[in-house]
C-alpha cells in the first residue's frame, strides 16, 4: 500500500508569481465542484471578481499564503495579509478541493500560515448560511464579534477573531 505524503509549501508576495496559478486553479475547481450555484446567482463568487480580489490582496502588506499537496496533488491553499493596524491578519480564503476534505488539511494549513505571523490577531470572514463552517472555526478558537458586506456585491458576512498573542 503506497501512502501519499501530505506537505505545506508558505510563500510570501516575493514568490506569488510560483503560486497564483495554484491559487486560481483551486478557486476555480472548487467552485466549479461545490459552489457553483454560487457563481451562478452572484458575480461576486466570479473568477473575475476573484482576481480582483487576490490582486488587492496580494498587494497589502504581509501578504503570505500556505499551499498543501498531498504527493503531486494540490487538496488546496489558505492566505491572507496584515490590516493596516499592523496587528491583525486579515485571513482571506481558507480552500480545500472536495475529495481532501474533512481530513484536518484545512486546519493543518491554517496553523502552518498562523505559526508564521506576528500579529495579535487573526480575522476572517464567514459567510452567514455557511453554519457548519462557521462552527469549524469556533471550534479552532474564533469567536463571532460582529457582522460585515465587504464589497457592495457581496453577501454578508459573520466577522470572527482568533487572538494569536
Amino acid at each position: 500500500m503506497t501512502v501519499d505524503l501530505l506537505t505545506t509549501s508558505y510563500y510570501t508576495r516575493e514568490r506569488l508569481a510560483e503560486v497564483r496559478g495554484t491559487i486560481l486553479d483551486v478557486y476555480a475547481d472548487v467552485y466549479a465542484d461545490v459552489y457553483a450555484d454560487d457563481i451562478a446567482t452572484n458575480r461576486f463568487f466570479s473568477m473575475e471578481r476573484f482576481e480582483e480580489r487576490l490582486e488587492a490582496h496580494t498587494s497589502a502588506g504581509g501578504w503570505a499564503c500556505v499551499v498543501a499537496e498531498v504527493g503531486s496533488d494540490v487538496a488546496g491553499f489558505t492566505y491572507g495579509f496584515t490590516a493596516e493596524d499592523g496587528t491583525t491578519f486579515k485571513l482571506c480564503e481558507n480552500m480545500l478541493r472536495e475529495r481532501w476534505r474533512k481530513r484536518g488539511i484545512s486546519r493543518l494549513m491554517h496553523d502552518e500560515l498562523m505559526s508564521h505571523r506576528q500579529e495579535k490577531r487573526a480575522e476572517l470572514l464567514v459567510r452567514r448560511e455557511r453554519p457548519r463552517l462557521r462552527a469549524l472555526y469556533e471550534n479552532w478558537g474564533y469567536e463571532c464579534v460582529g457582522e460585515k458586506l465587504p464589497f457592495p456585491d457581496s453577501p454578508l458576512y459573520d466577522v470572527m477573531v482568533l487572538q494569536l498573542r
